[in-house]
């Protein structure tokens, strides 16, 4: 292979193919094409390709003068050397056609985003309303039931007590014009009965005691004020709704939990199964709201 004649440029530049330089030296170095497309990680047919000068069969000019500079490297020759060799035989990379210059195009201005300003008012009008549902709205409406629905009812007490006295006149004036001395006593004794008999019926009404059926609990109620009182038992059914005024008791027996809702309840009293209740714990707007287990 040393008698081999290589051809020489005017400048003693070597001139030979970088492929078939590399074939050369390859085989004078007892190397085959299969042990040099394992070093490089290539196919035979694309080391064959590569000696050969056949560059279009391969990726790209750039790969080709990638693949010529690892090929030096193993068969220990020097890649830039080899390169300049190829000279003009070497694939050249396409030129790109440079896009002429843009002209007055134009181009919209930053605008700063609005979107969190609207999120942020959102988020303090939804606050603002929730904490008036919560906080005033809807305690203040027991409040006004009580104040409205009652109001026939407390006129209603005053004829009992104005009735009372005409019926005992009424008795009465038999028993003057009766001639006999001797009926006075017994007309005297039908005319008392009739008006203390309701009065002491009336009196025992609130505080009488039933007894208590299984699981059943009591609640006693003692109102110095006016009050509203709702209570409702496990089933979420009313077993309790009125307004009581003042110096007045009642007593609710039902089945635990009891949902109760004491309005004006600085001016009540309680007891949950003979135990004191303290309702300013649960007091808010003077209304309190609790659950009696």
């Amino acid at each position: 292979m040393s008698d081999v004649l290589q051809p020489t440029a005017g400048d003693g530049r070597d001139t030979t193919p970088p492929g078939v330089r590399l074939a050369q030296t390859r085989q004078a170095q007892n190397l085959s094409a299969a042990d040099v497309a394992r070093q490089l990680k290539l196919s035979v047919w694309q080391v064959e390709a590569l000696e050969a000068g056949h560059y279009q069969k391969l990726p790209g000019p750039i790969f080709v003068r990638g693949f010529i500079r690892n090929y030096a490297r193993i068969v220990k020759l020097d890649p830039d050397e080899v390169l300049r060799s190829a000279g003009e035989s070497m694939p050249q990379p396409a030129a790109r056609a440079e896009a002429p210059p843009s002209r007055d195009i134009p181009f919209p201005t930053a605008q700063a985003a609005r979107w969190p300003k609207y999120a942020a008012a959102a988020v303090v009008i939804f606050g603002a309303l929730a904490v008036y549902e919560f906080e005033f709205n809807e305690p203040a409406a027991p409040v006004q039931q009580a104040a409205v629905t009652p109001v026939p009812a407390s006129p209603a007490a005053a004829p009992k007590s104005e009735f009372r006295p005409m019926q005992a006149d009424a008795v009465a004036a038999p028993v003057a014009a009766t001639p006999e001395p001797t009926t006075q006593p017994a007309a005297a004794v039908p005319a008392t009965e009739p008006a203390t008999q309701p009065a002491v019926q009336t009196a025992a009404t609130p505080v009488a005691e039933r007894p208590l059926r299984r699981g059943e609990k009591r609640v006693k109620l003692e109102f110095q004020r006016e009050s509203w009182v709702e209570i409702r038992d496990r089933n979420e059914k009313v077993i309790f709704s009125q307004l009581n005024p003042p110096g007045t008791s009642q007593q609710v027996v039902g089945l635990p939990p009891l949902s109760i809702v004491v309005g004006n309840a600085h001016g009540v009293r309680m007891t949950f199964d003979d135990q004191p209740v303290d309702l300013a714990s649960h007091t808010k707007i003077d209304v309190a709201r609790l659950i009696l287990q």
